[in-house]
């Protein structure tokens, strides 16, 4: 078989990830700084308080908004619609949006909210509006094939919001700080990011153009919404068996893992899905398998080892990322975390592609409902007997129900590859590397901690890269040009 643009088609995909990695690994470096400051600076009932309005306002944001977000990714780059008629549609939906959440919001606030908890909870809506419109420009950006200013826009955000919560922490604002620190950082990365082509186009509803969104995006938008109930509801069901102040303990490490591997595993997903995308609007669905061979191998080699890091290092980076307070419980949940982000990673970056491709979404809110009523179910039963680790077993099984689900149903939809031979080259790397963290001797003092760090990421790397050079020799279409 010819393997006709297959380098350079690699090749982009190599050098996209590179401008996301610095994008998105500049911002998701300060984030995991964020968590060192607060759970530092904040006291675990303050760091609940916040995490569980982070949670709320994430939930709203997925509801109401990410569908737009959705849309914008998978119909920029299409032909069907005009950019100006969709972009201005998609202001027009935004504005209505805004106007709905600020009734419904403050009603709520006012009547169901205690009078001394509302000060916390009335940021919530302008920071769900700003967190909005900021997603909703960097998706666009991203869209458009412009991973420069996604990165400039994205690291604005996390720059202004950790300088500016940190200060107020300083003020003694409590839980208050990070969260008016988080929402003027959206304000601020959200202005570099208005002459993506807003300015030209009018808010106008186009009806067709509104329709076809819809019929994209709502079910994308509830399945997002019950992926968030997997990832964030076991906190606020903490909250209520155990208090807010184990809900904060829970979240720092559960935060600090995620929002590692799953930045990790996204950078690839930006650099990755919109070449997907591409290769089947422009050659057809067997480009577009060829170019998922690619991100599935990528995906791994870089997921699978993150993962076993996190959870071998844990007692090292638990000591060194999370407060006092917050180290025994970490020490207990990173390792399991650490698996279940895998499993939700490799689902929603790679298998759950399908339904996004074929273009028929309802398909993954039986995989994600089945899956939440399994991560609510378990919650509710290991709680109050396990504490948070019986949370951090209810979200692997919760995952791993999620992921078979959509392997099995994906399938019927649009035919996602699976590449035997890379999975396996990554998983011989990843248990030499397990071997090597075993036999090489490590010390309490932090240069004998980054030595052992750096040899065991050196044997892994050394290994994988043995593994696919002697592949490729002996079938030089395996891994960029056919499925195998």
């Amino acid at each position: 078989m010819v393997n006709d643009g297959s380098d350079g088609l690699m090749h982009t995909l190599l050098r996209h990830s590179a401008i996301y990695l610095i994008a998105r690994g500049v911002p998701g470096a300060i984030n995991f700084l964020a968590i060192a400051i607060y759970t530092r600076l904040l006291s675990p009932q303050e760091y609940g308080q916040y995490v569980l309005v982070i949670a709320a306002v994430g939930f709203t944001s997925v509801l109401c908004f990410q569908w737009i977000n959705l849309s914008l990714l998978r119909f920029v780059p299409s032909s069907e619609f005009a950019t100006s008629d969709l972009l201005s549609t998609v202001k027009a939906t935004y504005w209505a949006i805004v106007g709905f959440t600020a009734l419904v919001g403050t009603t709520g606030i006012l009547v169901f909210v205690p009078q001394e908890q509302r000060w916390l909870v009335l940021i919530a809506l302008p920071l769900l509006w700003l967190q909005a419109w900021f997603e909703m420009n960097l998706e666009l950006a991203r869209a458009k094939l412009q991973p420069a200013r996604y990165g400039i826009a994205a690291g604005l955000r996390a720059v202004s919001a950790i300088t500016l919560g940190t200060a107020l922490i300083a003020w003694q604002l409590g839980a208050f700080a990070p969260l008016l620190g988080l929402a003027t950082g959206y304000l601020l990365g959200g202005m570099t990011l208005q002459t993506l082509g807003w300015k030209a186009c009018r808010v106008r509803l186009i009806t067709p153009v509104l329709r076809q969104l819809l019929r994209y995006g709502l079910p994308l938008a509830a399945t997002l919404a019950l992926s968030y109930v997997i990832s964030s509801s076991d906190r606020f069901l903490i909250a209520y068996y155990l208090g807010e102040q184990a809900a904060g303990i829970y979240a720092a490490s559960y935060d600090m893992v995620s929002q590692f591997l799953i930045m990790l595993m996204m950078i690839i997903n930006l650099a990755a899905y919109p070449l997907v995308v591409a290769a089947l609007e422009q050659s057809g669905a067997e480009a577009a398998r060829i170019q998922l061979v690619r991100n599935l191998w990528l995906l791994l080699a870089a997921g699978v080892p993150a993962t076993l890091g996190m959870a071998l290092f844990a007692p090292q980076i638990a000591s060194v990322v999370l407060g006092k307070s917050f180290r025994e419980a970490g020490l207990t949940v990173i390792p399991w975390i650490a698996a279940a982000t895998l499993l939700a990673g490799v689902r929603s970056y790679y298998f759950d592609l399908a339904f996004q491709l074929g273009k028929q979404t309802t398909g993954q809110l039986w995989v994600v409902g089945s899956s939440a009523v399994v991560n609510f179910v378990f919650n509710v039963v290991l709680i109050p007997r396990a504490g948070i680790l019986g949370a951090a077993w209810a979200t692997i099984a919760a995952y791993a129900v999620a992921l078979l689900l959509s392997v099995l149903l994906g399938r019927r939809v649009f035919t996602v590859p699976m590449s035997w031979k890379g999975a396996g080259h990554v998983l011989l790397a990843a248990a030499a590397m397990v071997l090597c963290w075993y036999l090489v001797p490590t010390g309490e003092t932090p240069w004998s901690v980054i030595a052992h760090l750096v040899s065991v990421v050196l044997i892994y790397c050394i290994t994988l890269f043995l593994l696919h050079t002697h592949w490729q020799h002996r079938f030089p279409f395996a891994v960029g040009g056919r499925r195998d």
